[in-house]
């Protein structure tokens, strides 16, 4: 049982990796619920040879003495105590895994997988009722600027403020997820016109505005933000996804220009090697 504690560490401590590490380690998720599942069916065979036992020493009560009965049922008792503690800490063990697999561990945010998944039936409810979506692609601007001077740590405290500021700026029916690296999406789940995208960009510009506050510098952070609109500019997710990639990078040099202000000098990270 100690697998899935061990794995969801390596989760949490793990940077953006390739897809095929990621496909690795659904692999390992994958192989560990099958475990647990053949460790489950195995305590349901215990439970059912001790439930025999016990039917027999009932059958035989006029015949055995009553402390056999109550040594059956003992060890009943118990095994059903043992397969109900190990079955909860399967079904938590899974409940964590099933999580990590479907969010950020930087941030605590859907990532790609799930936002994928989120769009696809977004998508398909919108084309039922004729709806319209929008679908927000957000890159961090100047963000190497952090990792550079102050180190990773720093940039992903930036990250994970960042995450909390876009949570709080979109509708409870929204999904805000990490997309990779400095990279996010916002899905609007159902908007009434093609600007109600753009108002929603620039909440989410407003938003940003403010400094981040690491280690008590203040580190001024923007971003570029490209829009795209169900069924307008795509129809399927990888199409939207493409078009607001497209669409944001189409935007980046005149935000730059007009929102970066300038970076005060950062201190250096520290030598890790001294």
């Amino acid at each position: 049982m100690a697998e899935g504690p061990r794995l969801l560490r390596a989760l949490a401590l793990r940077r953006p990796t390739s897809p095929a590490v990621r496909q690795a380690a659904r692999g390992r998720i994958r192989a560990l619920h099958t475990r647990l599942l053949g460790e489950a069916q195995q305590l349901r065979a215990e439970i059912a040879i001790l439930r025999g036992a016990l039917k027999r020493a009932h059958d035989s009560l006029n015949s055995r003495p009553v402390d056999q009965l109550v040594e059956a049922n003992e060890h009943l008792v118990l095994a059903a105590l043992h397969a109900q503690g190990v079955a909860d800490h399967a079904v938590s063990e899974m409940g964590q895994l099933v999580y990590a697999n479907q969010h950020d561990a930087l941030c605590g945010i859907p990532n790609r997988a799930l936002m994928h998944d989120r769009l696809l039936n977004a998508i398909t409810l919108a084309r039922r009722r004729g709806a319209r979506l929008a679908l927000l692609f957000i890159d961090l601007n100047n963000f190497k600027h952090i990792n550079d001077t102050l180190g990773h740590p720093s940039g992903d405290e930036v990250l994970r403020q960042v995450a909390r500021r876009l949570q709080a700026a979109v509708r409870d029916s929204d999904t805000v997820s990490r997309h990779g690296g400095d990279e996010f999406l916002v899905m609007l789940s159902e908007i009434a016109q093609a600007d109600d995208a753009q108002q929603m960009a620039e909440k989410l510009h407003h938003a940003l505005a403010s400094p981040c506050v690491i280690a008590g510098m203040h580190l001024p952070v923007s971003a570029s933000i490209g829009t795209a609109i169900y069924p307008d500019d795509g129809s399927d997710a990888d199409s939207l996804i493409a078009f607001a990639d497209a669409a944001m990078y189409a935007q980046k040099p005149k935000l730059c220009q007009a929102r970066d202000p300038q970076w005060p000098p950062l201190p250096q990270a520290p030598d890790a090697s001294g």
